[in-house]
């Protein structure tokens, strides 16, 4: 009888053991968590480097592990970095943009934070709009509705400047130069706060192009060096060799001059040089071409 008294205490401490590692399960799903949110990250910066493949990869694997924890809010990040993979191509897949956005609206009634994430997805349905460059948009509606929904991103200075940045887009389109640079600015400022170097670079890209429309040749110019700077901080190649295009294609515009045709020539060979050494051949002719048709 006194080889049981010991023996059922010893098997009660196997049994307690046993479900001591409970705990485990939380940690597990904050695992996956922090995983998916690296691989959406990893995603978007493989999207400003053109290597939309491995992006592709990178939005599969995010996909997996946000269903795995049965988390809604990855899933529309997700979805919507997809979106933005679509918009990104040379020539923009709108359909295919599009088919992912509907997901992300499905998913928004089930999310932690649906009224955020419904914002996330007018955002991307108005980026859609303005990657379409369609002359029959009503784009005085799509202002009001971008402006209505600014006011979700009270403390989301990252998305009050993405905000900025597609109004920015839009009065250009309309050819409001004046307040897209108003826009546009207000934009940088924001990025430049809180040091978001990527999307500093191309938004002064955007000013560059919009001064560029205006007829702003020398502030077009000053706006693309300042792109360059920031780009070459951030490392982002595609941008980089996208700047010295637009570089070249701004220094031909009008009667340019000798001078303004020699620093095209160098600036679109710079271009070249970039694209092909990330292996895109495409864009690298595109930068050689611009030197012949001059």
């Amino acid at each position: 009888m006194k080889k049981i008294k010991y023996l059922i205490p010893a098997l009660l401490l196997v049994i307690f053991s046993a479900c001591s590692s409970a705990p485990k399960r939380p940690m597990q799903v904050n695992n996956i968590h922090s995983a998916c949110i690296t691989s959406l990250e990893n995603a978007n910066s493989n999207i400003l480097n053109g290597d939309y493949e491995k992006a592709k990869l990178l939005l599969s694997q995010a996909k997996s592990q946000a269903i795995s924890i049965d988390n809604y809010d990855l899933l529309i990040s997700t979805q919507l970095t997809y979106v933005s993979l679509y918009l990104s191509l040379e020539s923009p897949d709108l359909e295919t943009a599009s088919d992912f956005l509907e997901q992300a609206q499905e998913y928004v009634p089930y999310s932690d934070n649906a009224e955020k994430n419904n914002a996330l997805c007018v955002m991307s349905k108005i980026r859609i709009a303005v990657a379409s460059n369609s002359i029959n948009l009503d784009y005085e509606a799509l202002i009001k509705e971008l402006n209505n929904i600014q006011k979700v991103f009270n403390k989301d200075a990252f998305n009050q400047a993405q905000c900025q940045s597609i109004l920015g887009d839009l009065y250009r389109i309309r050819t409001d130069y004046k307040n897209a640079e108003r826009a546009y600015t207000e934009a940088v400022k924001q990025f430049t706060n809180e040091r978001y170097l990527s999307e500093i670079g191309i938004t002064w890209y955007k000013i560059a192009q919009n001064r560029s429309l205006s007829g702003n040749k020398k502030g077009a110019l000053e706006a693309l060096n300042t792109a360059i700077y920031y780009d070459r901080c951030a490392e982002n190649s595609m941008a980089l060799g996208s700047d010295y295009y637009i570089k070249g294609i701004i220094l031909l515009k009008g009667n340019a001059s000798e001078n303004d045709k020699a620093e095209a020539k160098k600036a679109l060979l710079h271009s070249a040089g970039i694209f092909d050494a990330c292996g895109d051949i495409e864009m690298a002719n595109r930068s050689l071409s611009a030197i012949e048709n001059e």
